[in-house]
Parts: C-alpha cells; sequence; structure tokens
C-alpha cells in the first residue's frame, strides 16, 4: 500500500511565522531543505537564516537523503498520526510521516524525565517517596509515601510499569522539586534545539504536553546513545526489586509487547491517553542492524510497530555522507 511522506508539518522561521506544510508527498520527497535562493533554510529540528548558512551549517541530527531517493512505496499502512522510521548507523530517515506535526506524546516522555534525574543524580542515590507521588494515578509502581528507593529502582517503575508514582517521586526528590524539574525538561529539549517539543508535566498525562515524531526520535536516540542505565532498563522484561527496610518488594513488569514478540527489541516505551491515543518508542536489532521507530497517535502501535520493523529491515540504507550530528555518550551523573 502507498503510504503518504510528509517531511513537514509546522516550523517556525526566523521571524516567528509558520512555514507552510508541504502540499502533497511528492512535493515533500522532492524538495525536503529549502534551496539557496529560497529564504532561511530549513533543517531537520532547525531554522538556519541565510546569513548563517553562509558560515557554518548546523547539521541535522538525521539525514533525509535515503527516504527523499526512495519513497515507500511498498510499506505498510499504517493508522498513526505521525511516525518516522531511522536507522541508528546512519542516523538516516527511513520512513516518515507527519514528522514535525506536535502531538501529545503521552508516557513516552518518561524517557526524557529519565535523562533529566541521570543528568542530576546517580543511579545508587536513594530519594524519598513524597505524599503527592505516593498519591499519583493512574498507572502505578506502587510507592507508599515515606518509602526509599534507590534512583534506579524507581527508574524500573517508571519506565517498566510506567509509574507516574515513580516519575512524581523522582522529580519531587530532587533539588528545585516538581517545578524546576520541568523547566530542566525543557532547557533539555531546547538545548538540543526542538522547538516543536514542550512538557508541563513528568509523567505524560497532561495532554498539553507536546511533541513530535521527529524530536521524540532526537531524545531516544539520545538517551540510548548517552544513558547506559536508562538502555538497560528498557530492555528489560521484567525487575525483581527486593524489600528492604525502608521499602517493600516490586516487581515491575515491561509493558512494551514487543519486548517478547519481536526478536531483536530492546526498548523504549509505550503511552496511551485518549488525546494522543497509543504512543511508542521501539528499538530492535536484527543482522547488526539497528533501527528506531516512533508512533504517534496510532491505534495499533505493536502490529503498526511489527509491521515497519520487517518493512525496515528488509530495506537498510547504506552509508551516504551526509552531515549529520553525533549524540553524546557518557552523560549520566558521574
Amino acid at each position: 500500500m502507498a503510504t503518504a511522506l510528509v517531511f513537514f508539518a509546522t516550523r517556525s522561521s526566523d521571524n516567528g511565522a509558520a512555514v507552510t506544510p508541504a502540499a502533497s508527498s511528492s512535493a515533500a520527497a522532492a524538495a525536503p531543505f529549502a534551496s539557496p535562493s529560497a529564504g532561511p533554510t530549513v533543517l531537520k529540528g532547525l531554522v538556519i537564516s541565510s546569513a548563517a548558512r553562509l558560515a557554518t551549517p548546523i547539521p541535522p541530527y538525521f539525514s533525509s537523503s535515503w527516504a527523499d531517493a526512495h519513497p515507500p512505496a511498498d510499506a505498510p499502512g499504517i493508522t498513526a498520526q505521525g511516525a518516522i522510521v531511522v536507522d541508528l548507523a546512519s542516523q538516516q530517515i527511513m520512513y516518515a510521516k507527519n514528522i514535525d506535526e506536535r502531538r501529545p506524546p503521552a508516557s513516552i516522555m518518561k524517557i526524557m524525565t529519565a535523562m533529566v534525574t541521570l543528568d542530576q543524580v546517580k543511579p545508587s542515590q536513594e530519594l524519598s517517596v513524597s505524599r503527592d507521588a505516593a498519591n499519583m494515578e493512574p498507572n502505578r509502581m506502587g510507592l507508599s509515601v515515606g518509602e526509599e528507593l534507590t534512583v534506579q529502582d524507581l527508574l524500573y517503575g517508571m519506565l517498566l510499569d510506567s509509574g507516574n508514582d515513580a516519575a512524581r517521586a523522582l522529580a519531587d526528590g530532587l533539588p528545585g522539586g516538581l517545578d524546576g524539574f520541568i523547566h530542566r525538561m525543557n532547557d533539555k529539549a531546547a538545548s538540543f534545539g526542538l522547538t516543536n517539543t514542550h512538557f508541563v508535566d513528568v509523567a505524560g498525562l497532561d495532554d498539553d504536553n507536546y511533541t513530535t515524531p521527529y524530536d521524540m526520535a532526537v531524545l531516544a536516540d539520545a538517551a540510548l546513545s548517552g544513558y547506559p542505565t536508562i538502555r538497560t532498563v528498557v530492555s528489560t522484561k521484567q525487575a525483581s526489586i527486593p524489600g528492604t527496610a525502608t521499602h517493600k518488594p516490586f516487581a515491575p513488569i515491561n509493558l512494551n509487547d514487543l519486548l517478547w514478540d519481536y526478536p531483536g527489541t530492546y526498548g523504549m516505551k509505550v503511552g496511551y491517553t485518549d488525546a494522543a491515543e497509543y504512543t511508542i518508542i521501539l528499538a530492535a536489532q536484527k543482522d547488526n542492524h539497528n533501527v528506531l521507530i516512533v508512533l504517534l497517535g496510532s491505534k495499533h502501535h505493536f502490529t503498526e510497530g511489527k509491521q515497519l520493523f520487517d518493512w525496515a529491515f528488509g530495506h537498510i540504507p547504506a552509508p551516504d555522507g551526509a552531515p549529520i550530528r553525533k549524540f553524546a555518550t557518557n552523560l549520566e551523573k558521574a
């Protein structure tokens, strides 16, 4: 089934005006970047003025050259409102659908919560569970007020059980509290140049949070590259956290069905709210190739993830030498 390629939805221009979406899939495939005479150059996730372009342009995180040259006529049809598939070795976009259209991310934004946590404290740091955290609903790790757990234990509860109580415990337990934590989340998104991402809570419950498939792929790639603790946690099917003098035992179970159903899957996170519908970040390896998928607004996220993995592993692009920004490593608190 033919699938539309849509590389741009809404971007901000240098003067704050919206950049018009591509009129059709063929137009998006034919002209994903502005020409030198067409005013500001629009790179994935960035806007560079004509003057800056004459100096040294900042390369995008992902190259679209392969997708431009290979319209995915044989790609599966999907219900997701936005989607991106990236070959992680070459950082080339293989499939794109409304990749710059803002949508609520639901719980997949907990990847950012995990990164901001590990920017500040070691996984071994112990935090006390606040009353507000213990009262969080609906998805829960099962925390009680006053319990003390390590950051790593809370990350298992947040990223496997999708525990909103664990997410709030991390935010409340660090300097600056909830407001300071959310501020750091938005500062971190801005540091990546992600102008289509904004957070108003730490768990993804509020549908005023927004991101895009492209922006979420950047954050997911950054998490996999720079945060070994996150990579370990999201690849875990089930964790066993024995009880101690400061907390009861926990046994978080990963909500990502593809860890069981699709060989080679090693991450990352699923989410759902009524407004966001199903959202998912997926990462898998096959034959030494690694593929990252982000789906927003899907009705069949697991099925569509499998179908896109099958398609992507059958179309792995060769490196094209396009300039791209590399992701940092070893970003966790030392």
